[in-house]
């Protein structure tokens, strides 16, 4: 049995498999955690073979593409396109089942992001859906819809001096203190923005219901990988206006409580994993996601208070749009 294991803040895990190719493109997606753990807190199994036809329990809820059943702590879901991963919420430990290496790779990367976020909530680290860098020792959050640039800004920033980078999806911010600290996964990116990079640091990532996007690898950037830093700017992104060049201007605490009550009290395209998340007790499930849920908004009140906001038009021009937003970052602290 070959075996991986991380330390995400704390938060201890072992990804194990008798297939060691299950394992590499999750020792690439969460390298920058590759610790060695004696009593991992949670432990996922990985089996790259279709699921024991076992049947399945009689409750159970079928939702998307799937179907999930169980009982107290113990969750099974019955994933289409030949997967399962069984679960015990309690113990946290799993096992997943899939025979084809793409499936393999999403639901597992997906599990170890869906239990290692909720014992970081249940402390009071949040992941916030957002660009996160830092400028000058102060963190920044650019809050924008999935698709809407953070990828390619982020990629941008990495060559800009002066910018440091914390996370192109999830950075991870404390409720007391408002510390934005790294989360740094592969980069992200779609269309043909890898250009330029070289070959040997990127791989695809093909997934279910999103279409396939290509992943760059920590090594191509970890030079540039920040440490925690304190918030100083949550940024509200937006789509350039046709001719309107990329700027910043100041907004309101309205709008700005806005966005991050959609990216981080919500967590809205962050990986939560429903299926794992949906209350394994009535009344503990829902006391604990209450908790996380106030937990996350005190975290964003605080954050649209003592931060200073501003709109970002990003326009169309990546390399634009980073002179924006360091004119902007200068101006702000001068």
């Amino acid at each position: 049995m070959k075996r991986l294991t991380f330390s995400i803040f704390g938060a201890s895990v072992e990804v194990s498999s008798e297939n060691g190719a299950a394992l590499e493109p999750l020792e690439r997606d969460f390298g920058h955690f590759l610790a060695a753990v004696a009593s991992p807190a949670i432990r996922l199994e990985i089996v790259r073979a279709a699921p024991p036809r076992i049947p399945a329990p009689r409750v159970f809820w079928p939702w998307r593409s799937m179907k999930i059943s169980g009982a107290g702590s113990r969750r099974r879901v019955d994933y289409s396109g030949g997967a399962r991963l069984e679960y015990d919420l309690d113990a946290e430990r799993g096992t997943l089942w899939a025979e084809d290496p793409d499936l393999s790779h999403e639901l597992s990367y997906l599990a170890v992001l869906s239990r290692t976020g909720w014992a970081l909530d249940l402390r009071g680290l949040h992941r916030v859906h957002a660009l996160g860098f830092t400028y000058r020792g102060g963190a920044g959050l650019l809050l924008l819809p999935s698709g809407g640039g953070k990828s390619r800004l982020g990629l941008e920033l990495l060559r800009v001096p002066g910018f440091g980078f914390l996370s192109d999806d999830a950075p991870l911010i404390r409720e007391r203190g408002l510390e934005v600290s790294p989360f740094p996964l592969r980069l992200s990116l779609r269309g043909e923005d890898w250009r330029g990079i070289p070959e040997n640091r990127l791989s695809w990532f093909h997934r279910r219901r999103f279409g396939p996007k290509r992943l760059v690898d920590l090594e191509y950037f970890s030079a540039k990988v920040a440490g925690p830093a304190p918030l100083r700017w949550i940024l509200v992104g937006r789509s350039a206006r046709f001719g309107e060049r990329p700027g910043l201007r100041e907004c309101s605490r309205a709008r700005a409580s806005a966005a991050l009550a959609v990216n981080l009290t919500l967590g809205l395209g962050t990986a939560q994993v429903l299926e794992l998340m949906l209350p394994r007790r009535p009344l503990r499930g829902a006391l604990d996601l209450a908790g996380i849920v106030r937990s996350r908004a005190r975290c964003a009140a605080a954050a649209a208070a003592g931060a200073r906001r501003a709109v970002f038009a990003l326009g169309g021009d990546p390399a634009r749009a980073a002179d924006a937003l360091r004119d902007y970052l200068d101006r702000s602290l001068s």
